[in-house]
């Protein structure tokens, strides 16, 4: 977005809503700005438009959730400072609706983004505030998660540090350092985690500790002790009783190794064990819950109709809709947009546009997750609420010219 005109709209948004003149609308319907983008869409008029909506938007919670969406956006074009600025000026009006709910909610968004920008420490102090240890350690594994993945690995164990469930936070240590920079690795010792494992009693979570294990032995390029520890994960294997427990065992062995980038033969070795099991669960719920597990490792591999399948198991229209959020097509996307568009038929049976929104706005996610650009811009065109409608637009953005 040109910089000018940013600054041009950071300082308008800077005025408070009620001495804006003939800019407040009371109609939550898509408004010019957006649908006018939507005719002929680039980067920069969804930028604009969406600013324009903040800037007509009469609710503190409506303009800091769109600038939220600016936010984001942002990010992924790489204007991290301007990101900073809008995340900040969305705190603002988060806090001018004087709602503690509000603002808390609003933390959880803004925190994670602030450090996904470059600003971890921002981002902590922010995470601070939080009154709820439970939704404050969410919010300290989000940070954890977008500063490994800015390979900050001693940023990550801060965040981590600050939580007050220490065993969660062990537990995201071990599945996050999978995915850290293998120089970052090589000064991490195996040993602490090694006996925290084996002090273990639950066989079903020493297994997956000890798979962990080995995925970050496999990471710091030590295939021996990788190999000893899989070998010691598949002995202790047997000691898990119970088709759902197993089931459930071998399914978090495959995402984990899926999610840590393994080489495919071990991904494969890893799902065939889980389909093995899975296969013998009973139960929409059970079954559910396997899903969500294995069906990104199907449609990353391209059996996208074995994930698609795997629908039937959901029941609500929400819960589809993050399912199918979940999955990135590496092959047959027509599949993938077909079984979206048939959703969003049934999302218009729901009662309440905003109700609608909120679910168009997960399927949005799977459409940007899989970089379709025609899907996504279906979806934004759906929007009823002119707000949501503007969050969209700008979440499209990256995807746009």
């Amino acid at each position: 977005m040109n910089k000018f005109l940013f600054s041009t709209f950071l300082a308008v948004l800077a005025v408070p809503a009620f001495a804006q003149e003939d800019s407040v609308t009371t109609e939550h319907r898509p408004n010019e700005h957006t649908v006018a983008c939507l005719e002929a869409p680039t980067r920069d008029c969804a930028f604009t438009a969406a600013l324009q909506t903040v800037i007509g938007e009469e609710f503190g919670i409506e303009r800091s959730k769109v600038l939220i969406g600016v936010a984001r956006a942002m990010i992924d074009t790489g204007q991290r400072d301007q990101a900073i600025q809008t995340l900040m000026l969305a705190l603002d009006e988060a806090r001018s609706v004087r709602l503690t709910l509000v603002t808390q909610e609003k933390i959880t968004e803004i925190a994670p983004l602030l450090a996904r920008a470059g600003d971890v420490a921002g981002g902590l102090a922010l995470a601070g505030e939080l009154q709820n240890d439970g939704i404050k350690d969410v919010v300290l594994t989000e940070i954890a998660e977008e500063a490994i993945d800015a390979g900050q690995l001693a940023d990550a164990r801060v965040a981590l540090g600050q939580m007050s469930n220490q065993s969660k936070a062990f537990w995201r240590e071990m599945s996050l350092l999978a995915r850290a920079p293998k120089a970052a690795l090589q000064a991490v010792d195996l040993a602490p985690m090694d006996a925290k494992v084996r002090a273990l009693s639950n066989p079903g979570q020493q297994y997956l500790g000890l798979v962990q294990l080995a995925i970050v032995a496999g990471q710091k390029g030590m295939p021996g002790e990788r190999n000893v520890y899989l070998t010691q994960a598949d002995e202790l294997f047997l000691s898990i009783i119970g088709i759902t427990s197993r089931a459930e065992a071998a399914a978090n062995r495959a995402r984990a190794m899926f999610d840590a980038g393994m080489d495919d033969a071990f991904i494969r070795e890893s799902y065939d064990l889980a389909l093995l099991h899975g296969g013998r669960l009973r139960g929409n719920t059970a079954m559910a819950d396997f899903a969500r597990k294995v069906g990104p490792i199907e449609a990353a591999r391209g059996d996208v109709e074995t994930a698609l399948s795997r629908l039937e198991y959901f029941t609500e229209v929400d819960a589809k809709a993050q399912y199918l959020s979940d999955l990135r097509a590496s092959s047959n996307q027509s599949i993938f947009a077909a079984e979206v568009r048939e959703l969003m038929a049934e999302v218009d049976e729901l009662q309440g546009a905003y109700e609608r929104d909120i679910v168009r706005l997960t399927l949005l996610e799977g459409a940007l997750f899989n970089t379709d650009l025609y899907l996504a811009r279906q979806i934004v065109e759906a929007m009823e609420d002119d707000d949501n409608q503007a969050l969209a637009l700008a979440l499209m953005a990256p995807l746009l010219e």
